[in-house]
């Protein structure tokens, strides 16, 4: 029996726990990541997190946006921020809920004209926007018979609608969860703002409850819904929020991230103090600490990647900047990564789902990246380009002398674009042009 040693080498990447949360938090969107910030505050009593700049200017999302799970975001912002959302518009949801009265039998006439008057003094969140004490004077009843029928209300679809505020939806919800925990009820009415600064310790003496009791409680809390959800017939319309704007200024290209929608991160100072003076919490604090700084890293390197990003196309896509999707250029992947000293999947990852604001309207970076025919020079002509000269060359045909593809094809070859029947007939088809014959005959 022969036995030999040999020795190879091999070059392997380690990835380490900081590469991995930089590449999760780097392909995040911005909602996506939005969302992330605030799921990894609800279990990190160390990581502060502010609302943006741009919620901060609404008292009401000050009060409550960093009370909840930002996966409700979405519908919190909609009174506020056109740009995120727009809920179906009243009239949609009134016709709805007129439906319902039908439902609830021995009404007098004077309940029916209170309820329907409620029911057009709901705000766009569906909360009651007008006083008791106003109803009771204008239909010359109690306000405690205006109560009953508001309770009335608050039993219709969507659940929470007719709720007075945030804080009153919340409670709503309670009331109706059979599951709720215990304290649910008395942390809403009394301790909101406790609540928000994830004040756990604070909650958990004055309740005489575990910190694990007092966190569930908070949990459950955080994954209410700020505001009625509408359900599949009144879905919020989805705007898109660019991740970067890209403008020319005294012909200088400035590149502005855009962050005014996202939360700020931060360390809490009076959090470390505590957990950090208390020796049974040392793991706990480690663990809590390095978690937060690899978050706000994480958030760094993912800003720092794609401004890196946009430079290096502002340098190869300067004439789409300039004038628009129409004079894009062929582009990879693999051609920006080699270029930023990359992976691939690096590109790939800082991409995906993000958006840029430029001059001439807003595009997904995904869409900057394009195939393209080699021409008779050795470079490449993107396939928007030979798509719009095939449009050209159709709208310039003489009315009884209709181009068929083979001749685009040829006309296209002495152009040194690189092309084949087949695909010209493929890219008039994607342009939704008749073949040749058929054009003849509808327009003659």
């Amino acid at each position: 029996m022969h036995v030999s040693l040999e020795v190879s080498q091999q070059l392997k990447l380690a990835l380490t726990t900081e590469l991995i949360q930089h590449l999760e938090v780097l392909q995040y969107s911005g909602a996506e990541l939005e969302r992330y910030i605030y799921e990894k505050a609800n279990d990190n009593p160390l990581l502060h997190v502010e609302d943006s700049k741009f919620q901060k200017s609404y008292k009401d999302v000050i009060q409550l946006a960093s009370v909840f799970s930002n996966n409700r975001s979405s519908i919190l912002g909609e009174k506020y921020d056109s740009l995120q959302t727009k809920l179906a518009q009243k009239d949609g949801i009134e016709p709805y809920l007129l439906e319902q009265i039908p439902l609830h039998q021995n009404l007098s006439k004077i309940d029916l004209s209170i309820l329907k008057y409620l029911i057009f003094s709901l705000d766009d969140r569906l909360f009651l926007d007008v006083d008791l004490d106003e109803v009771s004077e204008k239909f010359e009843t109690t306000c405690e018979h205006v109560e009953v029928i508001l309770d009335l209300l608050q039993t219709f679809e969507p659940l929470g609608v007719g709720a007075r505020s945030s804080k009153d939806y919340l409670l709503i919800q309670i009331d109706r969860d059979l599951t709720a925990p215990p304290l649910a009820i008395d942390f809403v009415k009394n301790d909101l703002e406790n609540i928000a600064t994830l004040s756990i310790k604070v909650l958990s003496k004055k309740y005489k409850i575990s910190i694990k009791e007092t966190q569930e409680t908070i949990k459950y809390i955080r994954n209410l819904n700020p505001v009625p959800i509408l359900g599949d017939m009144f879905n919020p319309v989805q705007y898109i929020m660019p991740d970067a704007e890209v403008i020319k200024r005294h012909d200088q290209w400035l590149i502005h991230l855009n962050r005014k929608y996202l939360p700020e991160v931060s360390i809490s100072k009076t959090y470390v103090d505590l957990l950090e003076s208390d020796p049974t919490c040392k793991k706990y604090y480690q663990d809590c600490l390095k978690d937060a700084l690899l978050l706000i890293q994480g958030i760094e390197q993912r800003d720092k990647t794609i401004y890196g990003l946009l430079r290096v196309l502002l340098e190869i896509q300067q004439d789409f900047f300039e004038k628009g999707m129409q004079e894009i250029k062929p582009m990879r992947l693999k051609d920006v990564s080699q270029i930023l000293g990359v992976h691939e999947s690096t590109v790939s990852r800082t991409i995906r789902g993000k958006y840029i604001l430029t001059s001439h309207g807003t595009y997904a970076l995904q869409s900057l990246f394009t195939k393209g025919l080699v021409n008779s020079s050795g470079k490449m002509d993107s396939v928007s380009y030979v798509k719009r000269r095939i449009k050209e060359l159709i709208n310039s045909e003489k009315p009884n002398r209709r181009l068929a593809d083979q001749e685009i094809t040829d006309i296209l070859l002495e152009e040194g674009i690189q092309i084949s029947r087949r695909t010209v007939a493929k890219y008039r088809e994607e342009l939704n042009i008749l073949s040749s014959s058929k054009r003849l005959y509808v327009n003659n």
